[in-house]
Parts: structure tokens; C-alpha cells; sequence
């Protein structure tokens, strides 16, 4: 069991929900915890658009509550319940507003309650050879109430992503949705206009890591955005920072 499990099982309890779980959801301690599940896509919609994932169905959690989490009233419509803690573990970085959602996690958990969130560090995967995300364009994005993911996002993921080999079953899908398969054969965008448009609206449809980060970045972030909306986490001390690789963990508590 590794440290993000092992704080979990300490540090969560009564009743809370994890956003995204997808097939890994965090494990609690049942005797002192209950995790709802929240997501965009029920299970049966998730696996229609990822058919990759369809060899570990039976891992895949059904969402007791479907959320969409760029949207700030859909968001808001949590904080009518009581719940103690949140996790979102490799969550933040797919959201078009980073700072809309820690905003409503602020208003749906009571003084006491935990945030766990778990970033991935981008100088750690695909994502390295990417600029890191500025508050500034954060503040922007806020500013404006974005809730879609923009043309420059997508064209700066895959950009970024090194070039590889899909699973076939991702191929049989260009193939029979019309997607521009040859794509993969150099990682260059399609010159065509609606090719290009299609493989977009794909990927803005799946998800992907809109904005990145690594610690200093996001510690930075975090301790911006805290108090300049004075949205009252404190983040406790759990572990050492370099004991974690390619990730880092948050244990947020609203004061």
C-alpha cells in the first residue's frame, strides 16, 4: 500500500464523495468512511467513449451521482448535502476551471472537512515537454466562466504527446467513426480543416489534461488562489515531498 492509501485510510472519515474515480477509487476506511462516486459519463457512456477500457470493465465503478464539473451550478448543487471530505486524485488537471472547482469544493464542505487531491507532476509524464500553466491564464479562464476545452488546449496536448502506437481498438474506432487515423502515423494535425475539427471534438469529448503543472507550480497556485479568494484551506503536513514520485498529494482542511 502506497502513501496516498495509507493517508486516506488515517486521515478520511464520515461521508464523502470522489470525483472521477473511474477504475481506481481510493480505498477508505469502511468502518469510519462511505465514498459516493461522482462523474460526468455514467459507466455504460464511459465505455462507449474510451472502448479501451472496456478489457477492465468490471473495474469501472458506476457513479451514484452524475456531475458535470464545468459548470458551476451543476458543481453547487453538492453543497445542499452534508459531506465531510472530497478526493479527486488526477482530477484537477482535466478540468477546463481549476479554480471554479476548488471554489465549490470550498462551498460544499463544512469547516473541518478534508479536500484530497492528487496532481500528476508534469515533468513526470507525457506532459514534460509542455509549458507549465500560469495563474494568470487560471484567473482568465475564471474570469470568463470557461467550460469548454479550448482549439489552443487541445493543440498544445497533442502536440505534446510523444509519438506511439494506439491500441488497436482505438484504431478500429477511428476507423469506423471517420476520425483521421493517420494521425498516428507521424503525430502531425491533420491539415485538413475538418478532419482536424473531428480529431478535437474527440478528444474535448474524452477528456484531456487541459492544464499542467509540476510542485513549485502548483504549490504556488494553491497558496495564490487560497488566499486570494479566501477560500479557508490550510494544508496539513502528512509526508514528505520527496517521498512521492510523479504525483503530487494534497490533504486539504477547510478552517
Amino acid at each position: 500500500m502506497g502513501i496516498k492509501e495509507n493517508l486516506a485510510l488515517v486521515h478520511l472519515e464520515g461521508r464523502g464523495i470522489e470525483f472521477g474515480p473511474l477504475n481506481n477509487p481510493l480505498p477508505v476506511d469502511g468502518s469510519r468512511a462511505k465514498t459516493l462516486f461522482a462523474d460526468r459519463l455514467s459507466k455504460s457512456q464511459a465505455l462507449n467513449l474510451f472502448p479501451e477500457l472496456r478489457e477492465i470493465a468490471d473495474s469501472i465503478v458506476e457513479p451514484d451521482i452524475i456531475v458535470d464539473f464545468n459548470n458551476a451550478a451543476s458543481l453547487g448543487s453538492l453543497a445542499s448535502e452534508d459531506f465531510d471530505f472530497l478526493i479527486a486524485n488526477h482530477f484537477i488537471e482535466h478540468l477546463v476551471n481549476p479554480i471554479q472547482f476548488l471554489e465549490g469544493c470550498s462551498q460544499i464542505l463544512p469547516l473541518g472537512g478534508m479536500l484530497f487531491l492528487t496532481v500528476p507532476d508534469k515533468d513526470k509524464t507525457f506532459d514534460r515537454h509542455r509549458k507549465l500553466t500560469t495563474n494568470r491564464h487560471l484567473w482568465r479562464d475564471y474570469r470568463r466562466g470557461e467550460t469548454k476545452v479550448s482549439g489552443i488546449h487541445i493543440r498544445d496536448f497533442l502536440n505534446s504527446i510523444p509519438a506511439h502506437t494506439p491500441p488497436e481498438v482505438i484504431l478500429d474506432h477511428f476507423r469506423e467513426n471517420n476520425l483521421p487515423v493517420e494521425y498516428y502515423d507521424e503525430m502531425k494535425l491533420p491539415l485538413n480543416p475538418f478532419k482536424r475539427r473531428r480529431l478535437f471534438n474527440w478528444h474535448r469529448e474524452r477528456s484531456i489534461h487541459v492544464h499542467v503543472w509540476n510542485r513549485q507550480s502548483f504549490d504556488g497556485f494553491l497558496s495564490w488562489i487560497n488566499e486570494k479568494l479566501n477560500l479557508g484551506f490550510s494544508v496539513i503536513p502528512t509526508h514528505e515531498p520527496e517521498d512521492v514520485v510523479g504525483e503530487m498529494i494534497y490533504l486539504l482542511k477547510k478552517q
